[in-house]
């Protein structure tokens, strides 16, 4: 089984992802829709489309981190 993860640069985030910290999340919107520890467990719950953007969100503990 594949994971597709999108790398658009385009993606508008308008929310605070620091609850996410270390997980990954569903982003549709500008919103997240969903949120894992991993990004299997995360396209696999039903509320997340295809087409939903799937990212990493980096733990406070990590350095510089870019998309």
């Amino acid at each position: 089984m594949s994971v597709n993860v999108s790398r658009q640069s385009d993606v508008v985030i308008r929310e605070d992802l620091t609850p996410y910290a270390g997980s990954w999340v569903a982003i549709r919107g500008g919103k997240v829709v969903a949120s894992a520890l991993d990004s299997v467990e995360l396209r696999d719950k039903p509320e997340v489309h295809e087409d939903d953007v799937l990212m990493p969100v980096p733990d406070r503990t990590e350095g510089v981190y870019i998309l």
